[in-house]
């Protein structure tokens, strides 16, 4: 799309006041008097009727200043702001994550929906198994820092501490300084030097070991924004799902990413954005950050605040 230099300072300024917290229409005489225009009311009115015909603008009802499309919305993030080189390989620490998205929720009223880190990456340091009640052992997983995963799984009909002990040395051969998922692999591969009393049912705790360290995980912070924002009552599938659209939306996409509320069955809300950003651990990818606003929220600050992620290796 081919704009004069003067219809793009125009079209900036439009969206600069639209995206501002508010959403109302801009008005021509609105724009004449930003500092830096140096042009008269006609002259706006005019190249914001070049801006509607390309599709960029339009007017909500007659007599009303510009709002933009969905269109001109996307054109104004994509073109505007060197998005793929914000937040380069981000690979923050859990508890970033968490702080990064309430603050910002709390600083600009907007929804943060973050996917959890891959339980599967984490790496092994000893595993212990407790007696945890008449019927369950509890598994715990546990890495260098001392976070662990811990995990229910069914007795053997043999049950005693001594043959609890022994499958403990066995996963602690089996697991350590393993990857989650590599130590899964490994279950399966040296079953037949398992404990014997343990083995029938070996199969069994392998399945509910990956399933419950393989399940997706998500928080959602300051959804009742959204809610607010955008004027529904209708409920969102916000979570999961919602993270998956995203991540097939934006496959090996880099920095941040924008797209919109109605490119995403999970949320298929008018005047909607995701402003999105994918997050390493040790090179590997891991999930996505997600701010879900309004088209009229303050978006060039929260863009702002994104670009203070220092990138990998800077």
């Amino acid at each position: 799309m081919k704009l004069t230099a003067r219809d793009q300072q125009i079209f900036s300024a439009v969206m600069s006041l639209y995206c501002n917290g508010e959403g109302h229409p801009v008005a021509s005489s609105k724009i004449a008097k930003q500092k830096g225009m140096a042009v008269c009311s006609a002259t706006v009115r005019n190249a914001m009727a070049r801006l509607e015909r390309e599709g960029l603008l339009y007017s909500p009802h007659t007599s009303a200043g510009r709002v933009p499309t969905d269109s001109g919305l996307k054109y104004w993030l994509d073109e505007y702001f060197a998005l793929a080189q914000i937040a380069n390989y981000w690979q923050p620490e859990q508890n970033q994550l968490i702080e990064f998205a309430h603050n910002l929720s709390q600083k600009f009223n907007v929804c943060c929906c973050v996917g959890l880190p891959q339980a599967s990456s984490q790496l092994v340091f000893r595993v212990e198994v407790l007696a945890f009640d008449s019927s369950s052992w509890l598994v715990l997983l546990i890495d260098r820092a001392g976070q662990s995963q811990n995990i229910c799984i069914n007795k053997p009909k043999d049950d005693s501490d001594q043959h609890r002990y022994l499958f403990a040395a066995w996963m602690n051969t089996v697991f350590s300084q393993q990857t989650l998922i590599e130590g899964l692999h490994r279950m399966r591969a040296m079953a037949h030097s398992a404990p014997e009393n343990c083995r029938e049912q070996l199969a069994q705790w392998t399945r509910e070991l990956h399933h419950q360290l393989g399940t997706d995980n998500s928080i959602v912070v300051g959804e009742r924004y959204l809610y607010q924002g955008l004027d529904i009552e209708t409920e969102l599938n916000i979570g999961v799902s919602f993270l998956h659209q995203v991540e097939d939306k934006l496959a090996f996409k880099n920095g941040l990413s924008v797209v919109l509320g109605t490119e995403l069955s999970t949320l298929n809300v008018k005047q909607s954005v995701v402003l999105s950003v994918p997050y390493f651990q040790k090179g590997e990818y891991q999930s996505r950050f997600c701010v879900i606003c309004p088209s009229n929220a303050p978006i060039e600050a929260i863009i702002t605040q994104f670009s203070q992620i220092t990138p990998l290796g800077a």
